[in-house]
């Protein structure tokens, strides 16, 4: 089994899903047999002919916007993984609400005999169950019980849909960021890049020459170590750019009135 393949397929599958209201990857993937369990109580669908069916006859009227997805798996033996992902996904409803809410999507894959459209048997992975949860945020004040649950969830207006780019963190771990949650990224000499986000800071395995082909558009590189949110630009001065974090950024004196033109014009 190709664990990693797994993981990006389950985050495809919610991509495409909540974006662009298709379906048809997670029926692709999933098992004849699949059990489904939705955030409800009593919510629970058994089998993918009931699922489809369930699907059809569902009209939604919300439409979904995506922030940033977590991924991670577990090994639980050569054939078979658990995939998680974390993210927060806004529902905005006809009424004008717009409500987001902290999702898991946990996916139970499992090689099994699959015969391919040109007649022949093989092993291919499928979808064995979903279980699909809202878990409450974390109160710095809560330890075991959600005291203060009616503090954590607000109505908010926002509602942007956001370029992406899905990177491995050096923890094993699948990021898929929003270009806007970046505020700046430094290269390291272990041809790693450590990305500081709005919320935290994460380590990942690429090269600085690769998120820039990434990021191009939204982020600008204004040195052979650093690439930056013009948006979070605070000051430019000679040879210096300050971001909104306090952080001073170096620009090579060669580089500085390209880059200058670009940041001011942003």
């Amino acid at each position: 089994m190709n664990f990693k393949e797994c993981v990006n397929t389950s985050i495809r599958i919610a991509v495409e899903y909540y974006e662009n209201n298709n379906a048809e990857p997670y029926f692709e993937h999933m098992s004849e047999n699949v059990k489904w369990y939705g955030i409800a109580i009593g919510q629970k669908i058994h089998g993918l002919d009931n699922l489809k069916k369930a699907w059809s006859e569902f009209s939604n009227t919300i439409t979904f916007t995506l922030g940033n997805i977590k991924a991670e798996y577990v090994r639980t033996s050569p054939a078979t993984c658990e995939v998680m992902l974390m993210y927060v996904v806004t529902g905005h409803y006809p009424n004008g609400d717009v409500i987001p809410a902290f999702q898991r999507l946990q996916f139970s894959w499992a090689d099994v005999s699959c015969i391919d459209d040109k007649g022949n048997r093989q092993r291919q992975p499928r979808i064995f169950m979903v279980h699909i949860s809202h878990p409450i945020e974390y109160h710095k004040d809560d330890y075991l019980y959600p005291d203060h649950y009616n503090e954590l969830y607000k109505n908010t207006k926002k509602s942007v849909q956001e370029p992406r780019i899905s990177l491995l963190g050096t923890d094993s771990i699948f990021y898929v960021i929003t270009l806007n949650s970046v505020i700046w990224i430094r290269s390291t000499p272990e041809h790693q890049c450590i990305l500081h986000l709005r919320d935290k800071t994460i380590t990942v395995r690429c090269n600085l020459s690769d998120l820039e082909k990434q990021t191009e558009g939204t982020l600008i590189r204004v040195h052979s170590s650093y690439i930056i949110n013009p948006l979070d630009v605070k000051a430019v001065w000679r040879f210096k750019v300050e971001l909104s974090d306090g952080t001073v950024i170096p620009i090579p004196e060669k580089k500085y009135t390209a880059v200058k033109s670009k940041l001011v014009g942003k």
